[in-house]
C-alpha cells in the first residue's frame, strides 16, 4: 500500500483461508485488506474466521448487537449523526489492558462511496529510525497506558459510534504499565509501543520530562514515510497487528452512512 507497510490482497475467501498464509503477510505488511469478500458471508462465517486467528475477546464496554456472537462489535455512524469520532486519534487498540489487542479485524459490511479511510504508521520502522543513543535511554523502560482517553471522549459527547456503549462503567480506572521498546512474540522485531490515546506517562520520570519525550515519540510515530492509508471499498475485511502498529480512523464521510463489524483477537502480556 505504501513504502512503509500495508497491502491489498484479493482472491483469497475467508471462509477457506490459510492462516499460516495470512499470518506471512501480517507479519511481511502488519495491515491486510482483504479484498471481494463474498456477498452471502454471514456473522456466524465472520467470527468462525476471527476464532481461528485466536482467542477471541468480549470488549467490557460494548454490549454485542448480536446475542449469539457476544465477541462481535458493532460500529455504526449514520449519514445524519454528529457522533464524535472514536478512533479519530492515533492508537492501538486496547494498549491500556494487561494484554492489549494482538490482531484487530474490521469488517466493513456498509461503507461511504469515499472518506472513512484508516490510517497505519509502522511503529516498527518508528522504533528503527529513532537515534541510538535515543533508544538506548528508551530500552528498558516502561510508558504507563490508560483508559482515560475513552473515558473522556464518552463525558464530552453523549452519542458515540459504538452501539451499546455502557457509560456507566469506570472507564478511567483500567491502567498498565507496559515496555516501550516491545518485541514480537512470533517475529522477535522490536516495536516503540506507545500511543497518542492511551500513553500518559513514563516510569521514572516527572510529568513534564514524560510530556515532553512522548509528544516527540507521538509526532515521531506518525512521519508521513512511516504511515499508510488504507482506502475501503465494499466487501472488504481489514486486519493489523496492533503490536507493531497504531491507527487512525479518519471520519469525514458526513452525509453517508457506514457500518462495520469489529473482532479483537486478545495479545499476550507485551514483553
Amino acid at each position: 500500500m505504501s513504502g512503509a507497510m500495508g497491502a491489498y490482497v484479493r482472491g483469497l475467501d475467508v471462509r477457506d483461508i490459510d492462516i499460516e498464509q495470512l499470518s506471512h503477510l501480517l507479519h511481511a505488511f502488519k495491515a491486510v485488506m482483504l479484498r471481494d469478500q463474498p456477498s452471502d458471508l454471514s456473522i456466524a462465517d465472520y467470527v468462525a474466521f476471527g476464532r481461528k486467528l485466536g482467542e477471541l475477546a468480549i470488549d467490557p464496554y460494548v454490549e454485542s448487537s448480536f446475542a449469539e456472537y457476544p465477541e462481535v462489535m458493532r460500529i455504526v455512524r449514520d449519514a445524519d449523526s454528529d457522533a464524535y469520532n472514536f478512533g479519530g486519534d492515533w492508537h492501538s487498540d486496547g494498549s491500556y489492558l494487561e494484554r492489549p489487542g494482538g490482531l484487530t479485524v474490521l469488517w466493513g459490511k456498509h461503507v461511504p462511496s469515499h472518506g472513512g479511510d484508516t490510517l497505519f504508521a509502522d511503529m516498527e520502522l518508528a522504533w528503527e529510525a529513532l537515534t541510538p543513543s535515543f533508544r538506548e535511554m528508551l530500552d528498558g523502560r516502561r510508558a504507563l497506558h490508560a483508559a482515560t482517553g475513552l473515558g473522556h471522549k464518552v463525558e464530552i459527547r453523549a452519542k458515540g459510534d459504538y452501539v451499546g456503549l455502557d457509560r456507566s462503567r469506570p472507564l478511567d480506572r483500567i491502567e498498565h504499565l507496559h515496555p516501550i521498546k516491545r518485541t514480537h512474540p512470533e517475529t522477535g522485531r522490536h516495536a516503540l509501543f506507545v500511543n497518542q490515546a492511551y500513553s500518559v506517562g513514563i516510569e521514572g520520570c516527572s510529568d513534564d520530562e514524560s510530556a515532553a519525550i512522548l509528544r516527540f515519540l507521538f509526532d515521531h510515530s506518525c512521519l508521513p514515510a512511516l504511515t499508510a492509508r488504507m482506502v475501503w471499498e465494499p466487501g472488504t475485511i481489514l486486519i493489523w497487528d496492533n503490536r507493531v502498529t497504531t491507527h487512525y480512523a479518519i471520519g469525514d464521510y458526513g452525509g453517508q452512512h457506514r457500518e462495520m463489524y469489529r473482532l479483537a483477537v486478545t495479545g499476550e502480556i507485551p514483553v
